[in-house]
């Protein structure tokens, strides 16, 4: 297969992954696109730093083997976990990785009036400092506020439809940000 005609690899730790998907569609129609939704151990939030590593390098690794072009992290663990090792692997077989991390952080950063920015993520995620390293590359002083929100990653896995418990659940992980 000629690299122009490679598909771009996308992952994550289940199916939220699919909105980066959808987004990467609208802007790149015409590319072929191949997902994988790491379920068999999901979800990465709550384990150690240096497994969900271990599992992003992994599907890396599974996506390079299948000839993929350009690599796209969309689960915010595995991108705060293993993003710069994903790099220096992909590197090699002359691979591109993007992660969701950089991107959100320029949209919040662009987003707020007040300066402040509020992170809901999981405790992976909290613990590796991703965005308060990413926001503090943004251009202007920003506060970030980080809260860890355990649950609410399996409540988008399972595809659950919204209702009032899940609004509470994220107004009780909101009221630390107001």
């Amino acid at each position: 297969m000629a690299v122009a005609d490679a598909p771009i690899g996308i992952f994550d730790s289940g199916f939220g992954g699919l909105t980066v998907a959808r987004a990467v569609l609208d802007q790149l129609p015409h590319e072929p696109i191949l997902y994988l939704g790491d379920t068999a151990r999901q979800p990465y939030g709550p384990k150690p730093i240096g497994e969900v590593r271990e599992y992003a390098l992994e599907c890396l690794d599974h996506l390079l083997d299948q000839g993929v072009k350009a690599l796209v992290i969309a689960c915010n663990s595995a991108a705060s976990a293993g993003y710069e090792a994903a790099r220096e692997v992909a590197a090699e077989s002359g691979v591109e990785v993007v992660a969701v991390i950089e991107p959100e952080a320029e949209i919040a950063a662009a987003l707020t009036d007040s300066g402040n920015v509020g992170v809901l993520a999981t405790p992976a995620t909290i613990r590796s400092e991703a965005y308060p390293k990413a926001l503090a590359r943004q251009h202007r002083p920003l506060t970030v506020t980080e809260v860890e929100a355990p649950e609410l990653a399996a409540v988008i896995q399972r595809g659950y439809p919204f209702h009032e418990g899940v609004v509470e659940m994220v107004r009780s992980y909101c009221t630390p940000l107001k």
